[in-house]
C-alpha cells in the first residue's frame, strides 16, 4: 500500500497537490520517539476517517518485511495531526 492509493491521505502527504516524501522531511528510519509521539496523536483522534487511513497505511508498512517506517512517513502525519488540535 502506498499513500497515493488512498484519497484520504492526499491531505496528509500531498497537501499542496504534490508529493512531499523528499526534501525537508528527509529519509532514514523514524526514531522511536517520533513513532511514540505519532501513536499518541493517533490515539487522541481515533475514529476520524483520515486518522484511521494514516493508521492503516503505517500498519501496512510495519507488517511488510520489505518496508520500514521512515521520517518521510511520520513527519507529515504528525504535522497533519497537530493541525487537528488547533
Amino acid at each position: 500500500m502506498d499513500a497515493a492509493s488512498n484519497p484520504l491521505l492526499n491531505k496528509v502527504y500531498m497537501p499542496n497537490g504534490s508529493l512531499q516524501y523528499f526534501g525537508f522531511f528527509g529519509g532514514g528510519p523514524a526514531s522511536e520517539r517520533q513513532k511514540a509521539y505519532l501513536r499518541v496523536l493517533l490515539q487522541q483522534h481515533a475514529g476520524e476517517p483520515t486518522v484511521e487511513a494514516i493508521r492503516e497505511f503505517l500498519n501496512a508498512l510495519r507488517e511488510n518485511p520489505e518496508s520500514r517506517i521512515e521520517v518521510c512517513h511520520v513527519s507529515p502525519a504528525i504535522s497533519y495531526l497537530k493541525r487537528l488540535n488547533r
